[in-house]
């Protein structure tokens, strides 16, 4: 994808921000020094900015409102990358939100040397991983306020080997957490008819389970985490089992969290335990707007890749209730996949998300690019 010699010269600033939000994570919505870092980095004053999320204004001529937006937090995750700029904290950026940050930082800084018909929107949103930011920054009212027509992301990508991916319809997956807990009763392992097993019906469950995963493809549901019992000579009296369920459709899911509440109702009559399943509210689709897509396509030409959809979720998913929204992939060369505690990217494959972001505000300006 060709690059304008205007961004390529925003190179070394795009580095220095990157690598400086690297040592520096912050999770959730902790994100206070980050978005102090944000609000140094770009000359113009941030509305709607509480310490730790905001977002920075340019007015056009045309009151129509193109919106970016990028995420603030790391991940609890302790870096064993060894180079100069690694985390100093027990958290790393190992999803690419410092390289989001800086692609969004160098795009504005773009559009402030190269005014725009029309008006944009920059959004800096905190608490991506750990649920709860895009809520917020909706519930701030910037819609509303600024008029927002077309959202704006770019997700750094270590399976695309610099290319930019994206599709229309649904690129990710709805998603939520799983958490049983079981109680049975204690009794000595040389008396075990004397108790009621918890781990064996667990392993029942996941038995269960396996089966399912090939009766409900291409849903996923996966359990990697269980914790039963308090010595090895007892009985286990109580259990958890955590996991994770994500669907391309909302029926699916529906149907397969109904299956798992009906399996352990009728698993607790025939072996007498006591269960209880949540599933957290989680983040819903990831639907990009046809159109939108359509412009990324063209602008990418022969380095667009049409993705299958992905098990990966997002709180992206809830901006599409306000306006029309394109999430695309910035391909990396990277070998560590994201939330790898060695992840890491070369900044000069970012540029391209760059260039995407300015060349999509400039298509969109063409009316017949997105309606057509």
């Amino acid at each position: 994808m060709k690059i304008r010699n205007e961004i390529k010269a925003l190179y070394d600033m795009l580095v220095r921000i990157r690598r400086d939000l690297h040592q520096m994570p912050e999770t959730g919505f902790d994100t206070f020094n980050t978005m102090a870092y944000v609000v140094n980095s770009i000359p113009i004053a941030a509305d709607a900015y509480d310490g730790f999320s905001g977002v920075f204004y340019l007015p056009g001529k045309n009151t129509a409102c193109i919106a970016f937006r990028c995420e603030l937090d790391g991940l609890p995750v302790k870096e064993e990358n060894l180079f100069s700029y690694a985390s100093e904290n027990k958290a790393m950026h190992a999803c690419g939100h410092d390289a989001h940050m800086a692609i969004m930082i160098c795009t504005l800084h773009y559009f402030i040397q190269h005014p725009f018909e029309y008006s944009l929107l920059f959004i800096f949103q905190p608490a991506e991983e750990s649920g709860g930011g895009a809520k917020h920054m909706i519930q701030k009212g910037i819609f509303e306020k600024y008029k927002v027509q077309y959202l704006i992301a770019a997700h750094v990508y270590p399976h695309l080997n610099d290319k930019i991916g994206c599709r229309s319809g649904v690129l990710m997956a709805r998603s939520s957490e799983i958490k049983i807990i079981v109680q049975g009763k204690s009794a000595h392992a040389a008396h075990p008819e004397k108790g009621i097993d918890v781990m064996r019906t667990l392993c029942l469950f996941l038995d269960w389970i396996a089966e399912l995963k090939i009766k409900s493809s291409p849903s996923l549901i996966h359990f990697g985490k269980m914790n039963c019992g308090e010595v090895c000579n007892a009985v286990a009296a109580n259990g958890i089992l955590e996991g994770t369920l994500r669907s391309f459709e909302d029926e699916s899911f529906d149907e397969l969290r109904c299956q798992m509440i009906d399996k352990l109702k009728e698993m607790d009559e025939k072996y007498h335990t006591l269960s209880k399943i949540c599933f957290s509210d989680g983040y819903e689709r990831v639907v990009n707007d046809e159109g939108l897509v359509r412009l990324v396509s063209q602008i990418a030409k022969k380095d667009y890749v049409t993705m299958e959809p992905l098990y990966l979720s997002e709180d992206f998913s809830f901006y599409r209730k306000k306006c029309s929204c394109c999430l695309y992939l910035c391909g990396l060369s990277s070998e560590e996949d994201l939330h790898s505690s060695r992840f890491d990217l070369k900044e000069e494959e970012c540029l391209k998300a760059v260039e995407m972001n300015v060349s999509l505000a400039e298509h969109i300006l063409l009316k017949d690019g997105i309606n057509s």
